[in-house]
């Protein structure tokens, strides 16, 4: 069975919200702002956007994956590096 990309970009999606989330609930017991919250959704609706256009880059789904994982990072360093509770 072949995935297609839309549902592998969506998978990303999501297995970045639900890390950030349980980093951000159950590690650091903090309650972020909703666009940190949200941030990692803009690409996966940018690629969304993206289809119906029929631009060359919708046929990379792993720079839209990369990029999804780099913004789910980026929202999570300030916080994880002064919360003092990770070790880094």
């Amino acid at each position: 069975m072949r995935i297609n990309n839309q549902v592998k970009v969506g998978l990303a999606t999501i297995v970045c919200l639900i890390t950030q989330g349980y980093i951000f609930s159950y590690i650091l017991g903090i309650e972020p702002s909703p666009a940190i919250s949200f941030a990692p959704l803009i690409p996966y609706v940018v690629y969304i956007y993206a289809r119906g256009r029929g631009v060359w880059y919708y046929n990379k789904p792993l720079y839209w994956i990369a990029v999804i994982v780099a913004i789910t990072i980026i929202g999570l360093a300030p916080y994880v590096l002064t919360s003092g509770r990770l070790n880094i």
